[in-house]
């Protein structure tokens, strides 16, 4: 359990999403209803779905296989209420070495899960925490509830403001030696689409972490495609790995993932398909209450320092009506207003990647970013 001693807790109110059983209605009209709510909330549905040739190797990257160790942790979905739910993550340190001071706390997006960051296929390439373990960083990687190994409630329990409550359990878990069998002094909450409104929540509300990573989410929509996301979206209980899920948990349509979140002239293929094996279920609560995130403040309340990194062809949020993207400097002038009260602000662009930077064959450079950037402004 977490200790009260502690949690250094300076809560926000937390706006409240209407509570349901479900959505029982006929497929077609049921798909209407998420299509209506999304639009008109303003939430992007594959924005939080969360998760460019070989990357040549990365100075402070270690070519040895972490040690990982999985566990869970008893989370509860509120905060006045019970730790009746189970959270997966994956601890990871470097192999035959101290434990690190420093912990990322890995958040995924919506239809992924803790593989979005330890990426299963030619991981040399594409997985963020072997490059985090070989500059010598721990990661704990989850799973957010709904997905992956972590408890499925009800999809209308689920929204970013629990979803914040729980990235907070887990950190005070970590910082309070719960987690591994020891106590990490520093943790940095890194996010992903989705899982970086999370982050959002957690930091402004809990201010409990020493510094903040954000990609795939910014405060404008590529309107274009927000729209291709929608269309891209479809109950998950209509497959039948789900079909025990009420209607209020959506997936990806198969063969959508490439448009949507990649750059598919850059990408690989087998990068798309494996993907799209890995795909997981989301709840429509985290996908309406993003817009919630996006316009209370939550950034605005962020005291630690930030890196946001996005991916200049992210169709989700960059170009047309949203951010720009084009350079680490435009982006940097964009975004850096939304984040006051952070005592440092840094903008990195990944060039010609998509949505999801950390599957695109030169993800090392971004990797790179944020190795020394930790390295900087935390761990030093």
């Amino acid at each position: 359990m977490i200790s009260p001693a502690n949690d250094r807790t300076r809560h926000r109110a937390r706006p409240r999403m209407a509570r349901s059983a479900g959505f029982p209605e006929p497929e077609s009209r049921l798909m209407r209803r998420i299509l209506t709510a999304a639009l008109t909330a303003g939430a992007l549905l594959t924005a939080a779905f969360a998760p460019t040739a070989t990357a040549a190797p990365r100075p402070g990257a270690s070519g040895a296989t972490p040690n990982c160790v999985a566990t869970s942790l008893p989370v509860a979905l509120d905060a006045d209420g019970p730790a009746d739910q189970t959270l997966w993550g994956q601890l990871c340190t470097p192999a035959g070495k101290p434990v690190p001071a420093t912990v990322q706390v890995l958040v995924h997006g919506a239809t992924y899960d803790h593989n979005y960051w330890d990426f299963p296929y030619e991981p040399e390439t594409y997985s963020y925490v072997r490059e985090a373990v070989g500059s010598g960083f721990a990661t704990f990687a989850i799973d957010r509830l709904g997905s992956g190994s972590s408890s499925r409630p009800v999809s209308s329990a689920l929204d970013l403001y629990g979803a914040g409550h729980t990235v907070h359990q887990v950190v005070q878990a970590l910082r309070g030696g719960e987690l591994g069998g020891r106590a990490f002094p520093k943790v940095v909450t890194v996010g992903h689409s989705m899982g970086s409104g999370a982050v959002w929540s957690e930091a402004s509300t809990y201010h409990d972490v020493d510094g903040v990573i954000i990609t795939g989410l910014t405060h404008a929509y590529n309107s274009q495609g927000r729209g291709a996301a929608i269309a891209a979206s479809a109950p998950a209980n209509l497959y039948p790995e789900w079909a025990g899920l009420d209607d209020g948990y959506l997936t990806t349509i198969p063969g959508t993932r490439g448009d949507v979140f990649y750059n598919t002239a850059l990408a690989d293929p087998q990068v798309i398909a494996v993907d799209e094996q890995l795909k997981q279920p989301h709840a429509l609560g985290d996908l309406v209450s993003l817009d919630l995130v996006m316009t209370d403040g939550s950034s605005g309340g962020i005291d630690v320092p930030v890196l946001l990194a996005m991916g200049e062809r992210d169709s989700l949020f960059c170009g047309a009506d949203g951010t720009d993207c084009s350079t680490s400097a435009a982006l940097q002038a964009a975004e850096a207003p939304f984040y006051g009260a952070a005592p440092s602000f840094t903008a990195y662009v990944l060039r010609q990647s998509g949505h999801d930077i950390n599957l695109h064959p030169h993800a090392g450079a971004w990797y790179g970013v944020a190795s020394g950037w930790v390295w900087k402004h935390v761990a030093s």
